[in-house]
C-alpha cells in the first residue's frame, strides 16, 4: 500500500501517486505555470499574476479528481476526442472558463495550447525530479493525466474555436446590415443626378458607374447577411407565391445577357412551368449559376439553362464547357469556408462577388426542400443541377 501524500510530497521516502503529489505540490506547480506564462506569452503579460494563477490551480484540482474516479476503455478514448465531457463535467467546466477568460484576454489558440503545453510539462518534470513515484503504476498514472489534459485543451479550444467563429459571424451581419442604408443612398443621389440636365456625357458615365457598382457592392451585403443568418444557426427565410419558373429565369437570363452582350446564354424551359416557390430566391439561384457558369466556362462557348418538371419536382441544369471540377470537392464547393485549391478554376471568385454564391443556391434549395448537386467532366463539361419541389408538377400527370 503507498503512503498518501503530504505536505513534504518530495519526500525521496515516498510513493506518490501523480494525482496526490498535484494535490500536494498544487501551489509550486501553479506558480511555475504562472512564471512560464508570464515570460513567455505576450498576451499572458497583460494578466494579473492572480488570474493565471487561480484557472490553473482549479484545473489541476479537478484533473487530480478525474485520475482518481473508475473509467473504462471506451471513456477514456472519448475524453482525449472531447466526445465525452460528461465524465467529467467539472473539468469540462474549467477548461470552457479558461478558454472564456483567454477570449476575453485576447489569448490566440497557439498561446492557449501553449499553456497547456506548459501545464503538463510542470507537472510531470516536478513529479519526477521528486522520484516519489511507484514503478510499477507510473506510466498507468501518467496516461491517465495525459488523457485529462488532454479532454480539457480539447473542450477549451473547441469553445474558444466556435465562440471566435460567432463573433466573427455577427460581426459581419452587423456590418452588412449598416452598410445597406449608406448604399441605398449612394444609388438614389445617383439616379438623381441622372435625371438632371446639369450633367454632361462624362458626369452620366460618372453616376451610371456609381450605380453599377453600388448595386454589386448590395449584392455582397445581401449574400453576407444570408451567410451570417445561416451560420448563426438559421435558416434562409423564404415566402413562396404562386409563381412562373420560365419568366423569372428570363427575367434573370436578360440581365445576364445585358451584362455579358459577348456570350452567349440560351434557355430551354417549358411556358407552364408554374408552382409555389420564392420568385427572389429562385432568381438568385438563377443568377448565381448563370454567373459561376459564365466566369469559368469557356467564353467561346454557351451557357446553358434547363429546366424541366419530373413527377413532384422540377429540375434546373446549369451547363457550361471549361475546366472540370475534381470529383474530391463537389461538396466543399459549396462550402465558403473549405475552399477549393488554387489549381481549380472554380477556386477562383467571380467578378463581382465574394465567393458565397454558391452557398447561397445550396441555402435556398434546402429551405425549399430541395436539393443541388454537381456533374463535371473534361469530355461533357459541368452542370449543377437544382431540384425544387413542386405538387402542381404531380397534378399535370
Amino acid at each position: 500500500m503507498r503512503k498518501q501524500a503530504s505536505a513534504d510530497a518530495g519526500s525521496e521516502h515516498d510513493q506518490v501517486s501523480l494525482s496526490d503529489y498535484i494535490r500536494a505540490d498544487r501551489d509550486a506547480i501553479v506558480d511555475e505555470f504562472a512564471d512560464f506564462a508570464r515570460s513567455h506569452l505576450e498576451s499572458a503579460k497583460q494578466l494579473p499574476h492572480e488570474a493565471l494563477r487561480d484557472l490553473a490551480s482549479e484545473l489541476l484540482k479537478h484533473i487530480a479528481e478525474d485520475m482518481d474516479s473508475e473509467q473504462g476503455e471506451s471513456e477514456r478514448s472519448g475524453k482525449s476526442r472531447g466526445d465525452a465531457p460528461e465524465n467529467s463535467p467539472s473539468l469540462t467546466e474549467d477548461a470552457k472558463e479558461h478558454a472564456r477568460d483567454r477570449l476575453e484576454a485576447n489569448f490566440s489558440l497557439i498561446e492557449i495550447a501553449a499553456e497547456y503545453r506548459a501545464l503538463r510539462a510542470s507537472v510531470l518534470r516536478r513529479w519526477r525530479a521528486a522520484g516519489v513515484g511507484d514503478p510499477a503504476t507510473a506510466v498507468e498514472e501518467v496516461v491517465r493525466f495525459n488523457e485529462a489534459i488532454d479532454q480539457a485543451l480539447t473542450e477549451s479550444i473547441t469553445w474558444y474555436s466556435e465562440r471566435s467563429q460567432r463573433s466573427r459571424e455577427l460581426l459581419s451581419g452587423m456590418i452588412a446590415h449598416d452598410l445597406r442604408n449608406p448604399l441605398g443612398a449612394i444609388v438614389m443621389s445617383a439616379h438623381y443626378l441622372l435625371r438632371g440636365e446639369a450633367l454632361g456625357d462624362p458626369g452620366a458615365m460618372a453616376a451610371s458607374r456609381i450605380i453599377s457598382s453600388a448595386n454589386i457592392m448590395e449584392k455582397m451585403v445581401g449574400d453576407l447577411l444570408d451567410f451570417a443568418q445561416v451560420r448563426m444557426g438559421g435558416q434562409l427565410e423564404i415566402a413562396p407565391v404562386h409563381m412562373s419558373l420560365r419568366e423569372v429565369c428570363e427575367d434573370a437570363v436578360g440581365e445576364l445577357r445585358a451584362l455579358h452582350p459577348d456570350r452567349q446564354i440560351d434557355l430551354n424551359a417549358d411556358p407552364s412551368l408554374d408552382g409555389y416557390w420564392d420568385r427572389a430566391r429562385v432568381r438568385q439561384v438563377v443568377s448565381n449559376l448563370v454567373g459561376n457558369a459564365l466566369a469559368h466556362g469557356a467564353a467561346d462557348t454557351p451557357v446553358t439553362i434547363t429546366v424541366a418538371e419530373t413527377d413532384e419536382w422540377v429540375r434546373l441544369d446549369v451547363h457550361n464547357i471549361g475546366e472540370p471540377i475534381p470529383a474530391a470537392n463537389h461538396v466543399d464547393i459549396f462550402d465558403p469556408l473549405r475552399r477549393l485549391p488554387d489549381s481549380s478554376a472554380h477556386a477562383r471568385t467571380p467578378r463581382g462577388g465574394i465567393g458565397l454564391g454558391l452557398f447561397i443556391v445550396k441555402q435556398v434549395a434546402d429551405a425549399h426542400g430541395g436539393s443541388v448537386s454537381v456533374a463535371s467532366a473534361r469530355e461533357t463539361g459541368t452542370t449543377f443541377t437544382v431540384r425544387l419541389p413542386n405538387p402542381l408538377s404531380a397534378a399535370k400527370q
